[in-house]
């Protein structure tokens, strides 16, 4: 039976391997390969830069905190050289007494149970808001 079949199958001569010979076959694996390797290098190439953007934007936001700090610290600096100028009753009067009788003001409307700890949490946060 299987001779039968290959006498029918070859009747017009023998069929040929349309495919193409191995050697093209694996030249074209071999660019594809090529090609997959470049695209890979150029992936973490890419991933490399971007590590290194983050990395410098990073730094560039703690230099700008850092110099936001110093100039914070200069004009506080600043202000105590300010108050050394002025007497201590002046300074008090002028920069402690007032936000010191508001809160004690507002200790007196809210009646805490804590009142120092509430006083000292209204002072921080009288001086946050002046500070700005």
């Amino acid at each position: 039976m299987f001779e039968s079949m290959r006498v029918y199958i070859e009747r017009s001569g023998r069929s040929y391997n349309y495919l193409d010979s191995v050697k093209k076959l694996n030249e074209e694996r071999q660019g594809h390969l090529h090609t997959e390797e470049k695209d890979c290098l150029a992936d973490k190439a890419k991933k490399e830069e971007d590590e290194k953007k983050v990395q410098a934007d990073k730094r560039a936001a703690l230099e700008a905190l850092a110099m936001a700090r110093i100039a914070d610290l200069e004009k506080h600096v600043g202000d105590l050289d300010k108050s050394n100028k002025l007497y201590m009753r002046q300074f008090l009067m002028k920069a402690i007494i007032p936000v010191l009788t508001e809160g004690m003001i507002d200790v007196w409307r809210v009646g805490p149970t804590d009142p120092v700890d509430y006083l000292a949490e209204y002072i921080f946060k009288k001086s946050n808001e002046l500070a700005k």
